[in-house]
């Protein structure tokens, strides 16, 4: 059955009336705007955590005197204590990731995930506001870690699930962007919709640095302290949205309340989307618009129950799967060359980087406080493209960028004058970084929300997850030993490596529905030895959960719902 009727055309009334209906469009200022934009605080709080150390380390180490002095923080206890400090955030984040996959938490669905993950960066912002030790430090981490690894992938997924198909790249693009720029939120009396100002999150943990004295003035009063409020900050946040999303936005996605057999919620919630009144079912539908959203219910109502009357699989068994194992293949491949770029290391030790460049101790903060402003210019950008230009060539522009700027590190800086090498690193560095953002950064989660099926999404992203996460932890463990030159061959290479490797095997999901992905068309699905026709998965009550979700159906209506059926 197909729900997605095309919008272009006019179509009438009632078959005939002579009335022109409207396009079925969801209002800019809705319901799944609102639930966006409050999702989008987690893409914040990702962001925050892979930079606030950035400015603060070496003021932490002096307080804690890991170098046996107040004035000195370049010994190696404290690039061993630091490296773990770092470190220790995606360990946490691959258990988070691990935990996102497991039974109660996918039937709890990605709003309460998103509130799980609130506690945990409260409990993380708690422990380094306060902390009186490394103990204290690593246990901070560890428990942002796992707020971050439930959150990074339960938000683009419940962007994705609660944004309409036709603005759902231009919204998860967003989950990229606030991960650069994070959102203050306020409510006006006379709009319905969360009015935004804009603060940068990558951005927001650089400019959280700049009232510390500058690091050669040592461990002055101000940053014997001011990196407490940095680590500490997290709290208010989390706590914010775990409110809005408990309390005064309670919204669950469509999908999810399908999955869970809440039809009269799932229509209540459908219509609110394109801000329409639910119809009266035993009066008519009243117009073809409302038929199409009865339509796109059905549909999923198809597709849960199939899901349904399936028992649960596990990745080893999808992987056994010819038809589902290139998705999840090609999955753990994306997951992993996202962080294997390097490009979270970059972000923690930038000002390390930037020092070895050539660039004034005065001026690293402002440094990655420039590199940040740009990073947030291109992922506003990135939103307008993701669904004109698609997910696929968005991702090789990007990584040939990338390849490119690591390249022209490695041969071109070392060339130029001496006065100049400083200012062109910088500039490369930076242009690694806003590639990385516009291609990796923005689309890697909302292609892999998009491809898998219903039966597999949430295992499936759960495994990409704790891959991405142990990924990144060892490359920014590594990082900490590497100098400058080092780096940008490693993580040069390994974006051409990934160019090579997505051209081959990353597919277009641009205007596909999210349960039609090219990389598992519900055409071929009759191929899959555990989802076809034949399988010998199926669940015993399968018959039963088919009838019970289709039993909501709506009254047809004469020739409109013929028509449009």
């Amino acid at each position: 059955m197909r729900a997605d009727l095309d919008e272009n055309e006019g179509k009438k009334i009632g078959g005939g009336s002579g009335k022109t209906e409207k396009p079925l469009e969801a209002p800019n200022c809705g319901i799944a705007t609102q639930a966006v934009y409050t999702g989008v605080i987690s893409s914040f709080l990702y962001g925050y955590h892979l930079c606030n150390l950035n400015s603060c380390m070496d003021f932490i180490a002096l307080h804690f005197e890991w170098c046996k002095s107040t004035v000195r923080a370049d010994c190696l206890a404290s690039a061993i204590d630091g490296g773990l400090i770092n470190a220790i955030l995606y360990l946490g984040a691959a258990a988070g990731a691990l935990l996102v996959g497991r039974p109660f938490m996918v039937n709890s669905g990605a709003r309460i995930q998103l509130l799980i993950s609130d506690v945990f960066f409260v409990a993380g912002g708690l422990f380094g506001g306060l902390a009186i030790g490394i103990k204290g430090l690593l246990l901070s981490r560890l428990f942002s870690g796992i707020g971050l690894g439930i959150s990074a992938i339960s938000a683009p997924v419940y962007i994705a699930e609660v944004s309409p198909p036709e603005c759902r790249g231009w919204h998860s693009a967003k989950h990229g962007l606030y991960i650069a720029t994070g959102h203050y939120w306020c409510m006006f009396a006379l709009c319905t919709c969360y009015e935004v100002c804009s603060c940068c999150c990558l951005l927001a943990a650089e400019l959280v640095g700049l009232p510390q004295d500058p690091p050669d003035m040592g461990l002055t009063m101000r940053n014997d302290w001011w990196w407490r409020a940095i680590l500490g900050l997290p709290c208010l946040l989390a706590g914010f949205q775990f409110f809005v999303f408990k309390y005064d936005l309670p919204v669950d996605s469509v999908t999810f309340l399908v999955r869970q057999g809440r039809m009269d919620e799932a229509r209540t919630m459908l219509y609110k989307t394109y801000g329409r009144p639910p119809p009266d079912l035993e009066t008519g539908l009243g117009d073809s618009n409302a038929a199409k959203l009865e339509l796109k219910l059905k549909d999923l109502a198809v597709v849960a129950a199939e899901a349904g009357a399936t028992r649960p699989i596990t990745i080893i068994q999808a992987l056994q799967d010819p038809f589902l194992r290139c998705s999840v293949v090609v999955g753990f491949f994306l997951a992993s060359y996202q962080q294997l770029t390097g490009i979270n290391a970059l972000m923690a030790y930038s000002n390390t980087l930037f020092a070895q460049a050539g660039i004034p101790a005065n001026s690293l903060t402002l440094a990655s406080v420039l590199m940040c402003v740009a990073n947030v210019l291109v992922s506003v950008l990135s939103t307008k493209l993701v669904d004109s230009l698609g997910r696929r060539t968005l991702l090789l522009w990007g990584s040939a960028t990338q390849t490119l700027a690591m390249a022209s590190m490695v041969y071109v800086v070392h060339m130029l004058p001496a006065e100049s090498q400083g200012l062109m690193a910088f500039l490369f560095f930076s242009l690694f970084v806003v590639s990385w953002n516009y291609g990796l950064g923005a689309i890697t989660w909302l292609w892999l929300s998009e491809i898998y099926p219903m039966e597999i999404r949430g295992q499936a992203l759960s495994a990409c997850g704790v891959i991405k996460w142990i990924s990144c932890f060892f490359i920014v463990l590594i990082a900490r030993f590497l100098n400058l030159h080092l780096s940008c061959v490693l993580f040069g290479a390994v974006s051409g490596i990934g160019l090579v490797g997505m051209w081959l095997w990353v597919l277009e999901t641009k205007g596909c529905d999210i349960e039609d992905s090219p990389m598992t068309p519900r055409s071929e699905r009759s191929t899959s030895i555990l989802l076809g026709p034949g399988s010998n998965h199926a669940s015993p009550n399968s018959n039963k959960h088919l009838r019970m979700m289709m039993s909501d159906e709506p009254p047809q209506q004469g020739p409109l719902y013929a028509r449009v059926d």
